[in-house]
């Protein structure tokens, strides 16, 4: 039998159940506003089932008249942090992952604490007995837990905003405020009445400023160089630009400096705008190189020329399945300067053909190197 408060709930959950099928058919199927409804379906098929649970607090017996009027259950906080967490998950669903990462975590807080609580008060009738045995439950695990909560709060809003100002003021801003921390500290412990209510107000205050800051910055996005660079992966071999002038970021901060040496086959040099390679071991000039297939292996480029130059390897092309379009095959080193050296690992799969003979050169330079691949 359903109760009266238990009717309306019911009628909630159908109402808003099929608003938000008509939302998805007629309107947008992955929009805010049907899991927004879904929500709403969700919280009241709960609250319906807590108040036919509950029969809406009824008595029909003495007996049971008499036990509701002994027991009385203390306040609790943990059902309206649950449902933060719930509106945090379907937040996240429509926007952000760490939104639904986080909401994810307050369900399981606030849930495991609504649980603890509500079984240390039916522990008996003594309220201090209840609460002692509510702190040897769980009590050793709140304080660290809520402390590593707070500090990964903490850490990603300070993230935020070092990452939305320029690479600049991110340094100075960290040097700022971990100075700050040290003074602040330092005083405290110098000065006992600073201790007690002004040490809250200080902490009040620099977390709400840093709750403020943090969600602006996080909410304006990261810096423009660096959501350009999440967006395109400047390093990747597609990103790689083997033409003569500089590229923008593959050419960023070049090594020219080669540590490892082991499977090297060859070294390919330019030098007085000239091209020309050596096997290893071998002091005598060659025109072909070869390198075994499917098998890293490594070429070691030297620049003895007075400007800038990069190594390049052509390995033919590929039809793009889709288009039917040719690409070239290939890759690079990044600028190599005067008196410099960069590696160029490889692993070819295939054998080049008669039609697209593989081959290294140096944009700039006259002359290639050919490869052989057995």
């Amino acid at each position: 039998m359903f109760t009266p408060s238990s009717k309306y709930f019911v009628g909630l959950t159908g109402i808003a159940l099929v608003s938000a099928i008509l939302y998805m058919f007629l309107i947008n199927p992955s929009d805010l506003g049907a899991i927004a409804l879904f929500g709403v379906a969700a919280s009241s098929a709960l609250v319906a089932g807590f108040t036919l649970f509950t029969r809406d607090g009824d008595a029909f017996t003495d007996e049971e008249a008499v036990a509701a009027a002994t027991y009385a259950p203390g306040g609790s906080i943990w059902p309206i942090v649950f449902a933060l967490g719930a509106a945090l998950v379907l937040t996240g669903l429509a926007t952000v992952p760490v939104v639904f990462i986080l909401g994810i975590g307050v369900l399981f807080g606030a849930g495991l604490e609504w649980t603890i609580q509500n079984w240390s008060q039916r522990a008996s009738a003594d309220t201090a007995f209840n609460s002692f045995v509510r702190e040897r439950a769980i009590g050793a695990l709140e304080y660290p837990g809520l402390a590593a909560v707070g500090l990964a709060i903490i850490a990603y809003l300070f993230s935020r905003i070092v990452l939305a100002v320029s690479k600049e003021a991110g340094p100075i801003i960290f040097i700022v405020v971990a100075a700050a921390i040290l003074v602040v500290g330092i005083l405290i412990s110098q000065k006992p009445a600073l201790r007690g209510r002004v040490t809250v107000l200080i902490s009040t205050a620099a977390v709400i400023a840093l709750v403020v800051v943090g969600v602006i910055a996080a909410l304006s996005g990261e810096r423009h160089e660096l959501a350009v660079s999440s967006e395109e992966d400047h390093y990747s071999a597609e990103h790689r630009e083997c033409e003569v002038a500089a590229s923008e970021h593959y050419d960023h901060l070049a090594n020219n400096q080669v540590s490892l040496r082991s499977a090297v086959t060859a070294t390919i040099f330019v030098e007085d705008g000239k091209l020309r390679a050596q096997a290893i071991g071998i002091k005598k000039d060659i025109d072909t190189i070869t390198i075994p297939r499917s098998l890293g292996t490594t070429v070691i480029f030297r620049n003895l020329d007075e400007t800038e130059h990069r190594l390049v390897v052509n390995l033919g092309s590929h039809t793009v399945a889709e288009t039917g379009v040719k690409e070239k095959v290939g890759t690079c080193t990044q600028l190599t300067g005067k008196k410099q050296e960069q590696a160029l690992t490889l692993t070819i799969p295939k054998p080049a053909t008669s039609e697209e003979p593989y081959f290294f050169e140096v944009p700039g330079i006259e002359g290639e190197i050919k490869l052989v691949v057995p």
